[in-house]
């Protein structure tokens, strides 16, 4: 009993970190979709698509003007929660597995940096201390704010890889590598570096196994999102392009200078450093590979991308712990901390990170947040009343934060402009994103809607439903 319990105090530390992280973010996204202030980018895009592969539709996607979304990503990880959604058609299913996927970070990066740390004293509460804290990061925190997108579950799916390479758990690798790549294309630079470690740190058995996936991520992205995604968008919009066309803009010549000193990005990969206690800086070759996604990310004209805020973070975060992990080697190999010092004192190590999550996250109660848009009252209820005169699977236009409730349809957008006739049209007057003019709404309703020919349907006090033109 003894000698049990001090294995058990890290399994049971990282169990409680995951289970109270995944019930705070699934309750604060759970808040945001009953209380209809969900974003439609990719809270309700991501509802859409998984719902149509669910029913068979195939990946058109509405909020894409019906294009194949593997056009624009290669994110064949919707299809397991798309056969969920079979089962349970509701727009909650992919906040649990977004949820699941940031809690699951905590014994991911545990097992990962265990591995990865030479058997010295110390060595399981340092990685604890690295890894508990994990999905309470603000960054963690700001990648949850996105409600949902696959990306919220790449990160423990990179770590738990990079384990199972370091381990000599073959068929674990590969599963889990081919789950990261499925996530989306630009995880083919994470799956690159998982194989990279497993060639350098691997077993001589193992190192073939690591060349053979730096070979398939490279493939991957050159197949993947050079071939097939440009065969299949023909010449269509991509994300991917787009978001870097400005070096080829002459009319934008200061987005270089704009994007390399904004202060906001830099502080959230200061940020990122200070919750890994700066391990980090003590490998800078590996640092040097957080290089390219972070460069990626500054350099793009996609302003929420630039910032590191969203599901953009992530990117970045596997290079940095990877980076902390061989930083917390080196300290390590070289006896750096103090003999005196007991080992379970290396789990202090967690409160820089909490700290820094606690004052900088965007999940309440932190700091950062807003907590308006977690505290609007359940209106789902309501408004899947007021919609009951819908036809099912009529075409709806509908404001952002109720559309994720009307995503079972194969037409389903943000109101835009100009209105096309043949759409039903749903207004909320309480719409989230007019919170500072809430008058707009309505202003923006009447005047509008009867300007199309369209006829008022349903007018509850809150929402409104307007036919399509002439009905």
């Amino acid at each position: 009993m003894s000698t049990a319990w001090p294995a058990l105090v890290p399994a049971l530390i990282l169990a409680l970190s995951s289970l109270v992280a995944f019930a705070w973010i699934l309750r604060t996204q759970l808040q945001r979709l009953y209380g209809l202030t969900a974003p439609s980018w990719d809270t309700a895009q991501g509802q859409q698509l998984i719902w149509s592969l669910a029913g068979g539709h195939g990946w058109a996607s509405s909020y894409e003007q019906g294009a194949n979304f593997l056009g624009i990503h290669l994110e064949l990880v919707l299809l397991p929660i798309a056969a969920v959604e079979r089962l349970w058609p509701h727009p909650a299913v992919p906040l649990i597995f977004a949820a699941a996927g940031l809690a699951a970070t905590a014994p991911a990066a545990f097992l990962m940096l265990r591995a990865l740390l030479p058997d010295r004293p110390g060595r399981t509460w340092l990685a604890l201390a690295l890894a508990a804290p994990m999905p309470f990061w603000a960054s963690t925190q700001e990648a949850a704010r996105d409600q949902f997108h696959p990306e919220t579950m790449a990160l423990a799916m990179a770590m738990l890889a990079l384990w199972a390479g370091l381990r000599q758990k073959r068929a674990l690798l590969w599963a889990l590598v081919v789950l990261v790549l499925s996530i989306k294309e630009d995880q083919t630079y994470i799956a690159f570096l998982i194989g990279l470690v497993v060639w350098r740190l691997g077993t001589p058995a193992m190192r073939n196994q690591g060349r053979a996936v730096m070979i398939l991520a490279v493939a991957w992205l050159l197949v993947g999102a050079g071939v097939v995604e440009l065969f299949i968008r023909r010449g269509g919009y991509s994300p991917d392009f787009a978001y870097y066309a400005w070096m080829i803009d002459p009319g934008r010549p200061n987005i270089l200078t704009r994007s390399l000193l904004r202060p906001d990005a830099w502080l959230a990969v200061a940020g990122l450093l200070a919750s890994l206690l700066g391990l980090p800086l003590l490998a800078p070759r590996w640092l040097l590979l957080a290089a390219p996604p972070l460069v990626a990310n500054l350099l793009s004209s996609n302003d929420v991308m630039e910032k590191f805020q969203l599901h953009y973070v992530m990117l970045i975060m596997f290079p940095l712990v990877v980076a902390a992990g061989f930083g917390a080697r080196r300290l390590l190999e070289e006896r750096t901390i103090p003999t005196w010092l007991p080992a379970p004192a290396l789990l202090l190590g967690v409160v820089p990170a909490l700290l820094i999550g606690f004052a900088g996250g965007r999940l309440p109660p932190s700091l950062g947040a807003d907590p308006w848009l977690y505290a609007r009252p359940p209106a789902a209820d309501r408004l899947l009343a007021a919609t009951r005169v819908i036809p099912a699977g009529a075409p709806v236009y509908a404001d952002d934060g109720t559309d994720v409730w009307l995503s079972d349809r194969t037409l389903i957008a943000q109101i835009p402009e100009p209105l096309l006739p043949d759409r039903y049209v749903v207004v909320d007057l309480q719409d989230w994103t007019l919170r500072y003019d809430p008058g707009e709404a309505a202003r923006h309703s009447s005047g509008r809607m009867l300007a199309t020919g369209r006829r008022l349907l349903v007018d509850d006090g809150r929402f409104q439903v307007w036919s399509p033109a002439g009905g």
